[in-house]
């Protein structure tokens, strides 16, 4: 293996099969997604905490609530008519102002955790701004809605994940490697100094650069980034190095392009089944641990969405790194057995 050879092979991969269907279909697949489910559940553009505040005793703290940019304020004119609101999901909190000292705050069962830190952080910022160091009131916090129940928009997110690092990582090296094949460049390749791996760890680098470009544009678009970022973008890199390995060795003993659309529609249940399930909260999660690529988006949601970190998500990334292994040593052997067949 040259690293020299591998740089220039990497070159004409970006040249040429950045052209390709599959590699157009692989960045246009979950932009599409992406747009469609912001456009029915949500906005690319605005995610901010909606706070609901019903002020029942006059108090001086909604103005300043009302200047900050990091919330979306809404006021209501009676007690019901904001609890309404937070049930049905249009507030992710409710405040009633109840007297100087009290609070009843109303939480959404749909609403995200984030949100829920944003409004209420912004809350007792302004409470003790007015109040002095120390917030003298008394808050009463009350669930509406189903308290496990996950918005529908946070749903659907996984699928698409999976299907901007899945369709990156696993289309573009298979077909280019087909590709290959079928036009009997790969006999011209390996009659140089080049070799299997050398083409091998070319196509697989190009499926894994825009592997991680997709997954992270898509939480990007999504708002999905938080402080783990270092640690969300390692696991993106684990997904993707496993997506390419899957492709390289579905690939190489694959004949024609229609063989890679046909494994891209027959393995789509194995590909997305943990997107398909998180549509179903209430379906047991051992069975998404079943697919293995339940260790991708697994920790990423736990990340993203739960607040989590390394010591939440440690052995999630330990499982996928020995499945990497695994299908590392796969592509060294079909990459050897490949070389003796074009030989």
């Amino acid at each position: 293996m040259s690293i020299r050879r591998i740089a220039v092979l990497l070159y004409k991969e970006l040249k040429y099969s950045s052209k390709s269907y599959f590699y157009i279909f692989a960045i246009v697949a979950p932009l599409s997604g992406t747009l469609l489910l912001n456009l029915v559940f949500g906005s690319i553009f605005s995610e901010k905490p909606k706070l609901g505040i019903y002020n029942e005793s006059n108090s001086q703290i909604v103005e300043p609530l009302k200047n900050m940019g990091s919330i979306d304020l809404k006021e209501y004119f009676s007690e019901i008519e904001l609890t309404d609101a937070v049930e049905a999901g249009s507030q992710d909190v409710g405040v009633v102002l109840q007297g100087s000292t009290k609070l009843t705050v109303y939480v959404g069962g749909e609403s995200l955790l984030k949100n829920r830190i944003i409004a209420g952080s912004a809350l007792l910022h302004k409470i003790r701004a007015i109040s002095g160091n120390k917030a003298p009131v008394d808050i009463t916090p009350v669930s509406l809605g189903k308290k496990n129940n996950v918005p529908w928009k946070d749903r659907f997110l996984p699928a698409i994940v999976l299907m901007a690092i899945f369709v990156s990582g696993f289309a573009v090296p298979s077909s280019s490697l087909v590709d290959e094949k079928q036009k009997r460049t790969i006999k011209a390749l390996l009659a140089t100094p080049v070799t299997q791996i050398d083409i091998f760890v070319s196509k697989g680098l190009l499926g894994i650069i825009t592997s991680i470009v997709m997954g992270s544009l898509i939480l990007i678009l999504n708002h999905a980034f938080n402080a783990q970022m270092g640690l969300i973008i390692f696991i993106l890199f684990l997904g993707a190095i496993m997506a390419a390995c899957f492709g390289l060795i579905l690939g190489a003993f694959m004949k024609e392009i229609s063989s890679v659309y046909a494994a891209i529609e027959g393995l789509g249940v194995i590909i997305y089944g943990p997107g398909i399930l998180a549509l179903f909260p209430q379906a047991p999660k051992w069975i998404a641990k079943l697919f293995p690529t339940y260790y991708v988006i697994n920790p990423i949601m736990e990340i993203t969405r739960e607040g989590g970190n390394w010591s939440t998500v440690r052995v999630d990334v330990f499982i996928l790194i020995g499945i990497i292994a695994v299908f590392f040593a796969i592509v060294a052997v079909t990459a050897r057995k490949t070389r003796q067949q074009e030989a």
